[in-house]
C-alpha cells in the first residue's frame, strides 16, 4: 500500500513540475524575445550601460530556463539512475561562482574556492547542491561591501574530512 501511494504522490510531483515549467517557460521567452528584439533594432541608438543591462536580462532568462530544467530533473530523480563518478567539487563550485558573477557583475565579493576537494558523486545533482549553497551565500551577503564566501574541507567530528561553504562578514557595530 506504501509503495503505491509514493508512486501516486511522485506522479503527481512529476506531472506539477511539467505544468509548472511550462507556465514559467512562456513569459520567460517573451522576456528572452522582446529583449533580444530591442538589442537589434534599438541596441545602437542605447548608451552602453542600457545594452549591459538587456544584456543581462537575457543572461538571466537564460539562466531562468536552466533552473526550470534543473526542476524537472528533481522531478525526475525518483526514476533516475545516480551516476556517481569522482568529481573535483573546486571546479564545479568556479563555475558555480562564475556564472552568479556573469548574472551580478556588480557583486564586490572575496570568493575563496580550495583545491584538491574530490568527492565520488553524481555530477548533476552535486551541481545543483553547490548552486543552492553558493547561491544562497551570494543573496545572503549582498548587503555587504567586504564579504566572503569560502568552499573548502574542514575536519570533521572524528578527525576525517567534511567539506563546507561558508559566507564570512563582520558583525554589525
Amino acid at each position: 500500500m506504501r509503495t503505491s501511494e509514493l508512486k501516486h504522490v511522485n506522479a503527481e510531483l512529476e506531472s506539477f513540475s511539467y505544468s509548472v515549467s511550462h507556465d514559467l517557460r512562456a513569459p520567460l521567452r517573451a522576456v528572452d524575445g522582446f529583449s533580444k528584439i530591442l538589442m537589434e533594432l534599438h541596441g545602437g541608438s542605447l548608451d552602453e550601460n542600457a545594452r549591459h543591462y538587456l544584456k543581462r536580462i537575457c543572461a538571466c532568462a537564460e539562466r531562468m530556463g536552466d533552473l526550470i530544467d534543473d526542476l524537472l530533473t528533481l522531478a525526475h530523480l525518483t526514476r533516475a539512475v545516480l551516476t556517481p563518478t569522482r568529481i573535483d567539487l573546486g571546479q564545479i563550485a568556479r563555475v558555480v561562482v562564475d556564472d552568479l558573477r556573469k548574472a551580478g557583475p556588480d557583486r564586490r565579493i572575496d570568493i575563496v574556492i580550495a583545491d584538491g576537494l574530490l568527492a565520488t558523486a553524481d555530477r548533476r545533482l552535486l551541481r545543483i547542491a553547490l548552486e543552492n549553497l553558493i547561491g544562497n551565500a551570494w543573496k545572503f551577503t549582498r548587503k555587504r561591501a567586504d564579504a566572503r564566501i569560502e568552499v573548502g574541507l574542514q575536519a570533521a567530528p572524528g578527525g576525517g574530512p567534511s567539506s563546507s561553504c561558508a559566507t564570512t562578514a563582520p558583525a554589525s557595530t
